[in-house]
């Protein structure tokens, strides 16, 4: 085959296994099995590698001939030897070579003469094994071929950055593969949720984008006119159900994280402590003399209150009005800062201030 036919099928293979396996490709890893690719031609001079390393082509021709150690599992096998100390510095790089160097043999198969692919042994490799099914280097179907893989391989680019199920979300806008998707990446960066979706209380049919800030089972915590709200497929534990949704990636997010001791100090003070311009998040459990009713702890509330035990998931200010002087017996707060690029980090001290007493003064006379 012609070089622009190996490095083509190079180019779909490994866009290709971007697509089915997720990894992201790079202008590096795309080199390295293009270059790869049109190195078992190295035995022959006329070709361009061949030309441009002439010392040893010339040699390897008149000593093996074409297609033999360089086109065999040997050759593969020396090659993989000789590039091992990529698999220290990038696995996915060592696979990019010995793939990109794997699909010249492969490709190679397809010729009317094939490959002496398990040499010394004279055994011929071809495929298909009909003579008339195979190519003619620089043919007009080599050149159909070739033309083929190109599309593809346009095609791929836009995929190989996605990946399959991501690219299969784009298309179909599956809620499930929205939620794994989330997982597989949350806290590394801001997502947004294009959503259609019907409110499970008022029926009413709500279209539009919102932040994400988290999952509930099974389904999304997304900010809903100011206000976290549980997108999900089951009406005891969600808000909305989702007709279609689309998760979007943003700008790259870091999280820092404080965990705070919560032991007689109130949830004010803790307000008091943070920057409210800054993007956070409370999540924790604290436990309080107070006795509350029971809360409904299966549908997503950011403050659920259950007995004497107070847990916050996704919390900010808003939500806390009615417990903010609610002295904690114990228990510990973790505050989530979520900075964008370029944010510096958030200086956030807890102090020394005296913590209050839990037990209220009028009944204290009595102990």
């Amino acid at each position: 085959m012609t070089l622009g036919t190996h490095v083509a099928f190079a180019a779909v293979l490994y866009l290709g296994g971007a697509t089915l396996f997720g990894y992201r490709p790079d202008w590096i890893g795309g080199a390295l099995a293009a270059v790869a690719a049109i190195l078992p031609d190295i035995d022959l001079p006329p070709s361009k590698i061949g030309r441009l390393f002439f010392w040893v082509s010339v040699p390897l021709e008149r000593r093996f001939g074409h297609r033999t150690l360089t086109h065999s599992l040997v050759g593969l096998a020396g090659l993989a030897v000789v590039v091992s100390p990529l698999w220290l510095l990038q696995p996915l790089y060592f696979w990019c070579v010995v793939g990109g160097y794997w699909s010249h043999l492969w490709l190679d198969m397809l010729n009317i003469r094939g490959v002496d692919l398990l040499w010394p042994s004279p055994v011929r490799l071809v495929t298909p094994g009909n003579r008339n099914w195979r190519l003619e280097v620089g043919s007009k179907a080599e050149m159909i071929l070739l033309s083929a893989l190109l599309v593809t391989t346009l095609a791929l680019v836009p995929l190989s950055q996605l990946g399959f199920r991501d690219a299969l979300q784009v298309l179909l806008q599956s809620f499930e593969i929205a939620v794994e998707q989330y997982q597989r990446n949350a806290g590394t960066h801001w997502y947004d949720l294009e959503l259609t979706a019907t409110d499970n209380l008022t029926l009413a049919r709500i279209t539009g984008r919102y932040p994400v800030a988290g999952v509930w089972k099974g389904g999304f915590i997304v900010l809903h006119e100011g206000h976290p709200r549980a997108v999900g497929r089951s009406e005891a534990h969600h808000h909305l159900l989702p007709v279609t949704a689309r998760l979007i990636e943003g700008e790259p997010l870091k999280v820092q994280s404080v965990r705070v001791e919560m032991k007689g100090r109130t949830l004010r003070w803790l307000l008091g402590k943070i920057d409210q311009r800054r993007v956070y998040y409370l999540n924790g459990e604290i436990q309080t003399a107070r006795i509350e009713p029971v809360a409904n702890i299966d549908r997503y509330q950011p403050v659920m209150y259950s007995g004497q035990t107070m847990t916050l998931r996704y919390a900010r200010a808003q939500e806390l009005g009615p417990w903010l002087d609610l002295v904690a017996a114990k228990g510990e707060v973790f505050v989530q800062f979520w900075l964008r690029p370029g944010e510096q980090a958030v200086v956030f001290e807890v102090g020394n201030d005296p913590p209050a007493d839990p037990i209220p003064a009028e009944l204290r006379a009595f102990l």
